[in-house]
């Protein structure tokens, strides 16, 4: 009887350290969100793209690759201020099958990378965002590592297209 009180002694002492231990997903989505750091990608908390103000709750992350600290806003129009969120019936329609433009629409000249960026991203991304802090998506970090890398490319790809390392002319003649 002594050695079964002791027991569930232990058992009361030891329960909740166990709680503390990390389920493997909690493993996968800090490997993923240090992975994304260490690429340059800021990633934080956010609200479902499509939610109103005050509404929903922070359940969705946001990776976000920053703009060069030496560029400057491109000189065209609707370059950098637009939304594409999937699977929502707000907004207007866009030309890639289950996703709406929130607010502006980008420039015509940016559809075709956003078709290719938009067909290489993972599954469950639900947002593609370009605003004033850079070039973004929003998922629910639902994925692999191989996940971040290829974000990190596709959304370094449109950035290069809207905010070119080197001036247009520059890039055609060489």
């Amino acid at each position: 009887m002594t050695y079964l009180l002791i027991l569930l002694i232990l058992a009361i002492i030891i329960s909740p350290l166990l709680w503390y231990r990390q389920s493997p997903r909690q493993k996968m989505i800090t490997e993923m969100r240090r992975l994304a750091s260490s690429r340059g990608l800021r990633v934080r908390l956010v609200h479902a793209p499509d939610a109103r103000e005050g509404e929903g709750r922070l359940e969705y992350a946001g990776y976000t690759l920053l703009w060069a600290p030496d560029s400057s806003p491109s000189s065209f129009s609707r370059m950098e201020k637009w939304l594409l969120v999937r699977g929502t019936r707000r907004g207007d329609h866009s030309p890639w099958d289950g996703w709406q433009w929130l607010g502006h629409e980008a420039n015509d000249r940016l559809l075709p990378v956003i078709g290719e960026v938009l067909a290489a991203l993972p599954v469950n991304v639900t947002a593609l965002e370009v605003n004033r802090e850079g070039v973004a998506i929003v998922w629910q970090e639902r994925g692999e590592l191989a996940d971040i890398d290829r974000i990190d490319a596709r959304l370094k790809d449109l950035r290069r297209v809207i905010r070119p390392e080197e001036p247009l002319d520059r890039l055609a003649i060489g």
